[in-house]
């Protein structure tokens, strides 16, 4: 998301690395335990919500739900589950807030 140039294109390759082998883990399951959320959906449950606010303000994109099928669906399941649902910030205001942010780092020096 903050990244420029070929800094940003190795950091996306790692992260659709990283999503792959999560892919791997969730074929066939709804969420990491079987039907119901788990200790393990809560631990990497913040993906579900940042990942599309970060590809958005980042301008790219890293999820292609053709690709990875079993996390765009786990990610879904996630979001809706009511008490995940009713605890997550406005998104208009986290685009907002990781607009700044973005545009903190990407103005700051390099060296």
């Amino acid at each position: 998301m903050c990244s420029l140039g070929e800094e940003k294109e190795k950091a996306a390759k790692l992260t659709v690395d990283a999503v792959e082998k999560i892919e791997g883990e969730l074929k066939g399951k709804r969420f990491f335990g079987g039907e119901s959320i788990g200790y393990l959906d809560i631990a990497v449950g913040w993906m579900s919500y940042w990942l599309p606010i970060w590809e958005e303000v980042g301008s790219m994109k890293i999820l292609d739900p053709l690709q990875f099928p079993a996390l765009t669906s786990w990610m879904r399941n996630f979001l809706e589950h009511p008490v995940i649902k009713e605890n997550l910030p406005p998104r208009d205001k986290m685009i907002i807030y990781f607009q700044k942010r973005s545009q903190e780092f990407s103005s700051r020096p390099r060296g």
